[in-house]
């Protein structure tokens, strides 16, 4: 016998999508962290084209655009930029200097950036155009007619600015990539959601930021390589390289560069996967095996499940516990399965869907003429006269009961939860009530009288009251309550002599008072 949860049902995994794959990124303070990628000659950006792309998660964002630097090559109207900030604007700046006057930029017209999520950002120049892209969107265009200049004399920083170290950027950021050409849409679109392999000459800096371990103590993980063929290392700078900020953690999840193998898997029942994961619907999956130094590469798993025949599927309902065929014990509610015989490398199963319910409490405790059940949980009671074969008594379904009559009786209670189900002992109760319809007078009384703003209504026993109502000295009803039978709200009569009238199920009867 087999517990659904540990079999089965066990939680299956999605086939291969980009959101499986997790990589580290770099987690920035927003107060001094950066990364400094030196002043290497491929990533002097000249002539009129140039992409630069990332992904990043803000978790704040800075009063102005150009404070919150993603990169920046910035010096005397030389270099180029992408910035966010002003509460989630997009911006790209490139230079034709030297010169302070000799910057282009383009800002977002509107908010295109939410906060704590990851999204792609990208900025690009054809010649002719400056472009704005988000998620894979153009955002903004402007035209523009520029020739970019350069400098061999200007730091690229990733998360702050080159002219200013105080334009620090707060969040994560990952898969930063430099180009001297200009991406067109569909390029970005196809290649955003991937990891590269394959490096075009003209990506001039690379930084997938894989390196550390997410969360964890890197105080000597300093440096982030740059995959682009080129040799613009990274350094960290000001990190606290510990915790979950400030440090290497876990990056924007990307679709690993190529699969380096694959293994036909025939089984039943479940696989358990290297990484622990435990698949039970047939299908490809993928285990990751990460790089350092370059791409994540795959290993693919095609796991083919043979046809695991379930014979039965059997329902049931107990008290507590639940003996299987096999002799298993159940005492907690779920879906359990029994073997009945194997088949090649297949069970065939029985399954059982079983509903546990918690015993009751058939316990009463007894109090003059009152019986009450000690099982406060149950939702059904039903109080039963053991002298006429235990047959229900019409109406008594409270948890607790007063007899009404003459003579001695015997009663009992049937207490309900679920699929369980006990009668209490038999209890003998000498009736002291005796003749009601001719006693009901002296059963209840009503006070204060004279009174003023309420009736209250006391009884010995359980009158079943079914009505109250009150008379003035002509014989006209006043007042009726067919709820509330504890009190009457007499506040709005006027002074004077009334009589109230109490209704039961075992008669009527009246009782004078006096309202001032």
């Amino acid at each position: 016998m087999k517990k659904i949860s540990s079999f089965l049902l066990s939680i299956s995994l999605l086939l291969i999508s980009c959101n499986f794959f997790s990589q580290n990124g770099l987690s920035l303070d927003g107060a001094n962290d950066y990364i400094n990628c030196g002043t290497g000659t491929s990533l002097n950006i000249t002539g009129t084209a140039i992409t630069l792309e990332a992904w990043i998660y803000p978790t704040s964002w800075r009063t102005n655009i150009w404070q919150g630097n993603i990169i920046s090559k910035e010096g005397n109207g030389t270099g180029y930029m992408l910035r966010v900030g002003a509460g989630g604007r997009l911006n790209m700046n490139v230079g034709n200097g030297p010169g302070a006057g000799t910057w282009n930029e383009l800002s977002s017209s509107t908010t295109v950036l939410t906060l704590n999520t990851w999204q792609h950002i990208a900025g690009t120049y054809d010649g002719s155009y400056l472009r704005l892209y988000v998620n894979g969107i153009v955002t903004d265009s402007i035209a523009k007619t520029v020739t970019m200049t350069g400098s061999n004399t200007i730091n690229l920083l990733l998360g702050t600015s080159p002219y200013d170290l105080n334009r620090t950027f707060p969040g994560r950021i990952d898969e930063v990539r430099i180009w001297n050409v200009a991406r067109t849409k569909i390029e970005i679109n196809n290649q955003m959601n991937s990891e590269m392999c394959t490096m075009p000459s003209s990506l001039k800096g690379y930084y997938t930021f894989n390196q550390g371990t997410a969360g964890g103590t890197n105080t000597t993980v300093t440096s982030a390589t740059d995959l682009s063929g080129n040799t613009n290392t990274g350094t960290l700078t000001n990190f606290a390289l510990t915790g979950t900020s400030s440090n290497w953690v876990t990056g924007k999840a990307l679709t690993p560069g190529f699969v380096s193998s694959s293994i036909p898997v025939n089984t039943c029942g479940s696989y358990t996967m290297p990484d622990g994961r435990i698949i039970t619907i047939s299908g490809t999956y993928y285990d990751t095996l990460p790089s350092s130094s370059g791409c994540d590469s795959l290993i693919g798993y095609v796991i083919n499940f043979s046809n695991a025949h379930i014979a039965n599927t059997n329902t049931f309902s107990s008290c507590v516990t639940y003996s299987m065929p096999n002799g298993s014990i159940i005492n907690a509610s779920g879906t359990y399965y029994d073997t009945l015989s194997a088949s090649g490398s297949c069970d065939t199963l029985d399954r059982y869907n079983i509903t546990i319910s918690a015993s009751v409490n058939d316990s009463v405790y007894q109090t003059g003429n009152k019986l009450t059940s000690l099982d406060t949980w149950a939702p059904s009671h039903q109080w039963v006269n053991c002298n006429t074969g235990y047959s229900p008594i019409s109406g008594e379904t409270d948890k607790s009961y007063t007899p009404i009559g003459t003579g001695t009786g015997s009663y009992a209670v049937i207490v309900t939860r679920g699929s369980c189900v006990d009668t209490s002992d038999c209890f003998t109760v000498s009736i002291n009530n005796m003749n009601i319809n001719e006693k009901l007078e002296e059963l209840y009384s009503i006070y204060p009288n004279p009174a003023n703003e309420s009736l209250y209504i006391t009884s010995l026993i359980n009158l079943n009251i079914k009505s109250v109502a009150i008379f003035d000295v002509t014989g006209k009803v006043i007042l009726t309550e067919t709820k509330n039978f504890n009190s009457v709200n007499i506040s709005e009569l006027s002074k004077g002599i009334y009589t109230l009238k109490l209704v039961t199920k075992n008669g009527s009867t009246s009782r004078r008072f006096v309202k001032n």
